[in-house]
């Protein structure tokens, strides 16, 4: 491809620096965008005049900047990731073809317009051999033979229920059969009327935020953080404040002493470090909500899966005061495209909620809600749940003994639980930014916390060499490959 270079031989810079200048700037400005090839460097130099080790140079500095990659014999190309993509979002900028959340604050732009939709592709259209995107799930695990026939039953016998609008709530066979599940597996003691059944964890996140709208409430949430609920927030008005996270979860010492506010934690398996909110810092964050009047909202978006020890009984079953909400969901079990999940909280809450879910969507769609009761109380969901931990559960010890084997002693977050982990790339290998390009560029997706979901304040600097890796849809085979592929892209950045 070529490109139209203005040199000036007076100007004081060296032609080199105008080189590099120049081509930055095209970057910059969009006129070269992540995927487009560029001239080899004796084309340049012949086309601008110029010796060819001025154009080497000048290229040396745009690939060790981050602005330019090569592909063995096939030619050189404008990053996938490039630098200021990371830093600002306000220009459009992409990671392998999706915008991305700044890693600092920015106060010009609503973190709404920085969600990311994750194409699980290269910025030149190219799938991914591996995405190790948080999240995504076994497409192949899904119970089709299952599922099938309790639909085909529902149509045969049910389908008067299709012709009438059901209550918000959501049905309340669905409702009987979430609070059934939840008390033996995370502990919460609940009925049916404290349920309410949502459109995914999303869904349940906007009745909460239009229920305490204008209420005095703030916003706290751990940083780092699932995005869309900050966006959701932010965009709803919400004052916010970040509160950081290390090993143990969420920093109780570092919650405001005053003021009401919602708190959104994810105290099974931080999101996105993976780490697991201790015993005695949830009986302290249940006791500063109730001394401060505030609410605690726990999002247990893979409180299904959990592989070593038995797992701490969720912040609702704990709750004695009403203080906390509890937002499950279907989307890690069964897939995010069914969008059903559920919300538990005190009748106190559960009145406006209903009101809001009335307001907006006047309830969940009755076929999946009818199909997803029958299959809980047929006990097929806890055979389900029981098949893909155990795929799960092989594809983290392969990824886990992978990373082990690459680094040694690594410090690896969250394996025991979900199915993401986060782990700390050595230093001598420099950023890990530097780590994501090179292995998109040889098809493998891995991500920093700002890039894979998450928002991060610009003064954490607690998970600069953090790395993020979710394996629930990558077979084992797969898995080795990629840690193979990621061992030879470290070779290179080794200092």
């Amino acid at each position: 491809m070529p490109v139209v270079l203005a040199l000036n031989p007076d100007d004081k810079r060296t032609l080199q620096t105008q080189v590099f200048q120049e081509l930055r700037a095209m970057i910059l400005e969009g006129r070269l965008r992540s995927g487009d090839a560029v001239p080899g460097t004796r084309v340049l130099s012949e086309q601008l005049g110029v010796s060819r080790n001025t154009v080497v140079l000048a290229y040396e500095r745009l690939y060790a900047e981050g602005y330019i990659e090569t592909q063995a014999n096939v030619g050189t190309f404008v990053s996938s990731i490039l630098p200021e993509a990371a830093m600002s979002s306000q220009r459009g900028n992409t990671v392998g073809g999706e915008r991305v959340l700044a890693s600092e604050n920015d106060d010009e732009t609503s973190p709404i317009d920085r969600l990311l939709v994750h194409k699980h592709e290269r910025a030149d259209g190219r799938r991914l051999k591996a995405d190790f995107w948080i999240g995504r799930t076994e497409s192949k695990l899904f119970p089709k033979s299952e599922w099938r026939k309790i639909v085909e039953t529902k149509l045969r016998h049910q389908t008067d229920s299709m012709s009438v609008y059901g209550g918000p709530e959501g049905l309340e066979t669905l409702r009987a059969a979430v609070s059934d599940h939840v008390g033996p597996s995370r502990g919460i003691s609940t009925n049916f009327d404290n349920v309410l059944i949502t459109s995914g964890t999303q869904d349940g996140l906007t009745l909460l935020a239009m229920a305490f709208k204008d209420k005095g409430y703030g916003f706290l949430h751990e940083d780092p953080c699932y995005l869309g609920a900050l966006a959701l927030f932010t965009a709803m008005g919400y004052a916010s404040k970040g509160v950081q996270v290390d090993n143990q979860g969420i920093k109780i010492d570092e919650l405001p002493k005053t003021g009401k506010w919602i708190v959104y934690v994810t105290p099974s398996h931080q999101y996105p470090i993976g780490s697991t909110l201790s015993l005695e810092r949830r009986f302290l964050l249940l006791e500063w909500a109730r001394k401060t009047g505030s609410y605690i909202v726990e999002d247990d978006y893979d409180g299904e899966f959990r592989y070593d020890g038995a797992p701490l009984t969720s912040l609702r079953g704990l709750d004695q005061t009403g203080r906390v909400i509890y937002l499950g969901t279907f989307s890690k079990s069964f897939g995010p495209a069914l969008r059903l999940g559920y919300l538990i909280a005190n009748p106190k809450i559960m009145h406006p909620l209903r009101d809001w879910k009335q307001l907006i969507s006047n309830g969940t769609g009755w076929m999946k809600q009818a199909a997803m009761a029958e299959f809980i109380h047929s006990g097929g969901y806890r055979r389900h749940l029981r098949r893909i931990r155990t795929a799960y559960m092989k594809r983290r010890d392969c990824l886990v003994s992978g990373l082990h084997n690459l680094f040694g002693d690594c410090q690896i977050v969250g394996e025991t639980a979900g199915i993401h982990i986060s782990w700390s790339l050595p230093a001598k290998y420099g950023s890990p930014s530097l780590l994501e390009k090179s292995a998109l560029l040889n098809g493998i997706g891995i991500y920093r916390p700002e890039t894979g979901g998450a928002w991060i304040s610009k003064q954490n600097k607690s998970f600069s060499q953090t790395v993020v890796m979710g394996y629930a849809a990558i077979s084992e085979a797969k898995i080795e490959s990629s840690i193979s592929g990621i061992d030879d892209c470290l070779r290179g950045l080794e200092k």
